[in-house]
């Protein structure tokens, strides 16, 4: 019998109590769901005792890649960083960034791991968006829709999370928030990680008004477009790009569209920028050149080629990315620019 036929047999008041009671009941998995997603707890003093094994604990890829089993992560050291959308933007940039810099032995192997307890029926989406940020990530994407990273590792919700465990499964730090310079140095110690070398001295230029001199004042930061870029290339600008997050999302894999669109973006606070290409939208704070093979000459750059280059305060070439740009490696230009450029992005 049709559902229409039925209620119509259901006295008006008892279907309005069905009614209302279905309501209720729906009012309150929407309050509990939303409860999950975006209940932040306070970091306490001191994480509470771990009562479960990690062992068991499963993370999804959403790829043709296996799922990370933590109980498999044996013979070699291995680190999680547990990041959500309630995770504060400021909380674990220190942290990420030093992740980012370092350089590991080869029984060290990291992931990055999506706390998205009560998110599971978004799973076909958040795939979508994952096979983009992986290929801007240094270490492997997992997504936790359980929430037993947090869970497990007791680990406060809302915040981000960082744990390491030793080669035979011991758990060697659990942390929940950022850390500062003495934590940095001692997790170092724990990875066997080293940081990268002094990078070597910049060649001398002149582009502009700017030259290697200039850069030992404030650094420079550079950037060649190998192709021309207009305003309506560029997404998430007024009058640019016109499309969904897919198709943005893929306007932002072409190199000179990521430089132009970050060079908008970026506040510099007092380093120096040169853009060096043909780009229609003015840039604020930055000198616009069309073309200057002789700087391209410098610092080994086809005509076509785009990318970056950062000189810091002691005239060292910091930075030389060719192509696209990952976004981890834009932390390490914020540090050496003392720049906001990532909005987020270590995240």
């Amino acid at each position: 019998m049709p559902l229409l036929r039925l209620t119509r047999l259901v006295p008006r008041t008892r279907r309005w109590r069905i009614v209302s009671g279905i309501l209720a009941a729906l009012s309150l998995v929407a309050i509990f769901w939303l409860w999950t997603i975006l209940h932040v707890e306070e970091i306490p003093d001191e994480l509470e005792p771990m009562n479960e094994s990690p062992d068991a604990v499963v993370l999804e890829s959403l790829s043709e890649v296996p799922d990370l089993v933590l109980g498999e992560q044996r013979g070699f050291k291995s680190f999680y960083v547990i990041i959500g959308m309630r995770t504060p933007k400021e909380e674990g940039i220190k942290l990420n960034r030093a992740l980012n810099r370092w350089q590991y032995p080869d029984d060290v192997k990291g992931y990055i791991v999506g706390d998205a307890e009560g998110a599971g029926m978004f799973r076909s989406m958040a795939g979508q968006y994952l096979d983009f940020f992986r290929k801007e990530a240094r270490f492997p994407i997992f997504i936790d829709f359980e929430g037993a990273m947090n869970r497990v590792f007791k680990l406060a919700k809302g915040h981000h999370g960082f744990v390491v465990l030793g080669a035979d499964g011991s758990v060697l730090v659990r942390k929940s928030g950022g850390m500062d310079e003495a934590e940095l140095d001692k997790l170092r110690e724990t990875l066997g990680a080293t940081k990268p070398p002094p990078p070597p001295p910049a060649p001398d230029f002149k582009i502009a008004d700017l030259d290697k001199a200039a850069c030992s004042d404030r650094a420079c930061v550079i950037i060649f477009l190998g192709a021309a870029v207009r305003k309506t290339d560029i997404p998430g600008i007024d009058d640019g790009f016109e499309g969904d997050t897919a198709a943005g999302m893929q306007q932002m894999n072409k190199p000179e569209v990521r430089l132009a669109a970050s060079a908008l973006k970026m506040k510099l606070q007092g380093a120096h920028g040169v853009l060096i290409g043909d780009v229609d939208v003015p840039i604020e704070g930055w000198t616009v050149l069309s073309e200057d093979a002789q700087a391209r000459k410098t610092f080994g750059l086809a005509n076509d080629e785009t990318a970056m280059v950062i000189i810091d305060e002691q005239g060292r070439l910091a930075l030389r990315e060719v192509g696209l740009i990952p976004m981890y490696k834009w932390g390490e230009a914020a540090d050496v620019l003392k720049a906001d450029i990532t909005s987020g992005d270590d995240n």
